[in-house]
């Protein structure tokens, strides 16, 4: 019987935390004109224009990952390494230009 309450514990923590709200989020990916690769965003609403391109609003929880890319040489060769991740309770992603406008508890990292 002791071991059985630590054991429904750890279960119900668990499943508490696989229902948290990141996992409820919706995710897209948005290609730019200025980046080689997509730019990543995740948030509990999404709204976006139905033309191209368009402003993306993201609320609830968002996540926008931005891969940072720079010129290897001639041509349009681009070496990634790592992204700058902005998340904030609300933003603005201009789908063109990858520009992202945020409000509300911003933090913006950078990981490899």
């Amino acid at each position: 019987m002791r071991l059985l309450l630590p054991a429904l514990l750890v279960s119900a923590v668990s499943f508490a935390a696989q229902d948290g709200p990141a996992d409820r989020r919706k995710h897209l990916s948005v290609p730019t004109a200025t980046n080689g690769r997509p730019v990543h965003a995740a948030a509990m609403e999404i709204d976006r224009g139905t033309q191209y391109p368009s402003v993306i609003h993201l609320k609830g929880n968002v996540e926008i990952r931005t891969p940072v890319c720079v010129a290897a040489g001639p041509g349009t060769a681009l070496a990634c390494a790592g992204y700058v991740v902005v998340r904030a309770d609300q933003a603005d992603l201009h789908e063109d230009t990858g520009e992202v406008e945020a409000s509300g508890n911003v933090r913006v990292t950078r990981e490899k």
